[in-house]
């Protein structure tokens, strides 16, 4: 009698003639599926460490025309390490290397053994999953992959990836070169530029007639980059020479007028002086006639108002020759004030020029360094997309296979647990210190 209890369900006649048939041959009927999706007959595989199987138990009643499904031990059981499944009623059962026949008659034997029935139940064991298999070396996505029958070489390659994508580790392209090289060139440029604005503005500074550019400038062939930069500062420089000259000769012709006409006052002041004693002996001259009555007092008083203008009239001389020499001065202040404001911003533009020199060229050697490793790393990466173009051979690691690895076709089919390994077929020369292959041997 069986130990266990089970679960009973009503069979349409279809599956009740099918059970009942079954039962009266003892046929063992084994299903076997790579993860649920794709069945195939299990006689052939032999189960393997890592192997999920599904067990199914029935036993069939012929007198009430029902059976009993033994839901306890029914389930999904996994091959151990050791090769062994372990079933509730049953134990420890080795199964590696069995198949899924052999296991399935022999959990049948075991419960009729253990519960006494006068014939064994029907038991069905199918592969739910099959162990993983191994894909490394030249494939984008090395790594396990799941197995299902009659997978290929070429089918596992297109699983991981298909053959290997590489890229350039430094991330340095063609555009990335055509970058750093224009800023380069525009580094140069820009020192060119303020090369000759230094010349320019330290000519200003000392007060020179001319500018001396530098060598690799005014040499330069015409209709050059330098030959057009050194003619735009010189040209700069004439202009505001030019510039500063008007406004000194413009002050200088003011002083001229100035001295002029301070010099026109001094020449009034004279002829006024001499009015005035003129002016000063005539009115001492009458002052006696008018004391003795010979001439009226208005006289005397006519002449001391001619005398105070006279007085009047060369104090405002003199005020306004004092003005004029005031003004004359000024314009010699200006002047100074003129040149020493030129010389200034010419000697602070030139510091902020050599400051601006000093962070282009470092700018341009990083830029420089920039450019050389990314040639460098592009000249890597291209040859290293060399090899894409390269044969691929095939190399397959099995389980207690004394050959392995064994070199095979892109056709061949793999089993579960195997390793492939993808190569590149290529010269000693070519692989030289390139590593094509993730194992010492691969090298063969």
């Amino acid at each position: 009698m069986p130990i266990v209890s089970f679960g009973k369900r009503q069979l349409t006649s279809r599956n009740r003639s099918f059970l009942l048939a079954c039962a009266l041959t003892g046929l063992l009927h084994v299903v076997v599926s790579s993860s649920g999706a794709m069945a195939a007959s299990g006689d052939g595989y032999r189960l393997r460490p890592q192997t999920k199987v599904k067990v199914t138990i029935v036993e069939w009643v012929a007198s009430t025309g029902e059976y009993k499904e033994w839901t306890a031990l029914n389930g999904e059981y996994s091959v151990s390490p050791l090769g062994t499944i372990s079933i509730p009623l049953i134990g420890e059962l080795v199964v590696v290397d069995d198949t899924t026949t052999d296991v399935a008659d022999r959990i049948a034997r075991a419960l009729r053994e253990k519960t006494g029935l006068a014939s064994p139940p029907v038991a069905t064991v199918e592969v739910m999953k099959y162990p993983m298999i191994y894909v490394s070396g030249a494939v984008d996505r090395p790594g396990e992959l799941e197995f299902r029958p009659g997978l290929t070489v070429m089918q596992a390659i297109a699983m991981a990836g298909g053959r290997e994508r590489r890229t350039n580790p430094n991330g340095s392209n063609d555009l990335e070169q055509i970058r750093y090289a224009g800023e380069l060139n525009r580094y140069d440029l820009l020192l060119q530029q303020l090369a000759a604005r230094r010349a320019r503005l330290a000519a200003e500074l000392k007060g020179s007639p001319t500018v001396d550019f530098p060598p690799e400038l005014t040499n330069a062939r015409d209709q050059s980059t330098g030959k057009l930069i050194t003619e735009s500062e010189n040209s700069l420089f004439v202009a505001r020479s030019q510039a500063l000259k008007r406004q000194l000769d413009s002050l200088n012709d003011l002083q001229s007028l100035l001295q002029n006409e301070i010099k026109v006052l001094e020449e009034k002041s004279v002829v006024q002086e001499r009015q005035l004693k003129i002016a000063q002996q005539e009115l001492a001259s009458i002052a006696s006639l008018v004391d003795t009555g010979t001439l009226a007092k208005s006289r005397e008083t006519s002449l001391e108002r001619i005398v105070a203008d006279l007085n009047s009239g060369k104090l405002d001389l003199v005020v306004a020759a004092m003005r004029a020499k005031q003004k004359v001065s000024e314009t010699q202040r200006d002047a100074i004030t003129l040149k020493g404001q030129y010389s200034t911003d010419a000697g602070r533009d030139l510091q902020t020029v050599e400051a601006e020199i000093d962070d282009t060229k470092l700018k341009r050697a990083t830029t420089l360094q920039l450019l050389q490793a990314s040639g460098a790393s592009l000249a890597r990466y291209n040859a290293m997309k060399a090899l894409e173009i390269q044969p691929m051979e095939y190399w397959i690691t099995r389980r207690n296979d004394v050959r392995s690895p064994t070199k095979v076709s892109e056709t061949a089919t793999l089993e579960p647990g195997d390793v492939l390994d993808v190569r590149y077929d290529v010269s000693a020369g070519l692989a030289g210190p390139l590593q094509l292959s993730s194992r010492p041997e691969q090298s063969q």
